[in-house]
């Protein structure tokens, strides 16, 4: 593909901006989710590479300048690898992009830029429609890119919820590794994710799994997943010991009171005693019932007579 140098610039001017409105930012983050959906095709094979390659490269020849930043950004902070696709290889294809983007006038300095508030609300509805449908997308964890929030806390639970049950599906407590499973993850891409994540986030993956009662935490996996931990150069002390963040803490709590997780004794007691209570309901419900036909019988009585 030919390159044309455009000399774009981020305009820092009170004009019209391309996300200065609600419809405008949701068309631009229908844009957005398409081309970051499409990007995990690079890896299949070389066409692939320069079709995906060229999807980026015309949106970014026919966008403004503030919506190309906020896609480069978007695609650094939350990789969409294939399942055999290693991170490395993702980020080689990037850095293509960006070199291309430059070629095409983009300022390097401009493009890592912090997001101004209308760029930060086109990333955050990003997240709002796509993280929920990619589970797997574990840099997510570290986001500080993204507006922390309840929601957050709540979708990074649900990473960190799937990452723990796909290590559960796959684990093999004789060899101690993880087997490859469509379900599950394979030792070679629970290695890469681990190496993706924050030191505190790789830590806060035992923390959670720690808590998780033992009829569905195997102590073996727990074992496994603490010394995988240690093995990315993180102090055993630290793997137990180590201060969470707030936000850290609220995560670890979702993931351990997670119904998934609930021993199935605990399960079956909470809904026998919703039975129970709504028999309770039921008999009071059907004795005020009575009473009151009661009432109404014996006016109609004295009524009558």
């Amino acid at each position: 593909m030919v390159l044309v140098a455009t000399n774009k610039h981020f305009s820092h001017n009170d004009g019209p901006h391309p996300m200065d409105t609600r419809k405008k930012r949701a068309l631009l983050v229908e844009k957005l989710s398409r081309l970051h959906s499409s990007v995990s095709s690079f890896s299949t094979s070389d066409d692939g590479y320069d079709q995906c390659l060229k999807r980026l490269l015309i949106f970014a020849e026919n966008s403004e300048p503030e919506s190309v930043k906020v896609l480069y950004k978007i695609l650094c902070a939350l990789p969409n690898v294939g399942r055999e696709t290693k991170r490395e290889t993702y980020f080689s294809f990037i850095e293509h992009f960006r070199s291309d983007l430059i070629n095409l006038g983009f300022s390097a300095e401009e493009l890592e830029e912090d997001l101004n508030p209308n760029e930060q609300e086109v990333a955050d509805l990003f997240v709002d429609e796509n993280i929920g449908k990619n589970l797997r997308i574990v840099e997510y964890l570290n986001s500080t890119f993204f507006t922390e929030s309840q929601k957050s806390s709540l979708r990074k639970s649900r990473i960190l919820i799937d990452f723990i049950k796909r290590c559960k599906t796959s684990y093999d407590p004789d060899t101690d590794r993880l087997n490859e499973d469509d379900l599950g993850i394979s030792q070679e891409q629970f290695e890469d994710s681990l190496k993706s994540l924050e030191e505190s986030k790789r830590i806060l993956i035992y923390r959670a799994a720690r808590g998780i009662d033992d009829d569905y935490m195997d102590r073996s996996l727990l074992s496994f997943l603490k010394s995988s931990i240690i093995n990315t150069n993180i102090d055993e002390a630290e793997v137990d010991s180590k201060l969470l963040s707030d936000e850290e803490k609220v995560i670890e709590k979702l993931v351990i009171g997670d119904n998934l997780f609930k021993p199935v004794q605990a399960k079956e007691s909470f809904s026998r005693q919703s039975r129970e209570t709504q028999t309770s309901f039921e008999g009071i419900f059907w004795a005020f019932a009575l009473l009151a036909f009661a009432v109404v019988l014996m006016f109609l009585i004295n009524n009558t007579k």
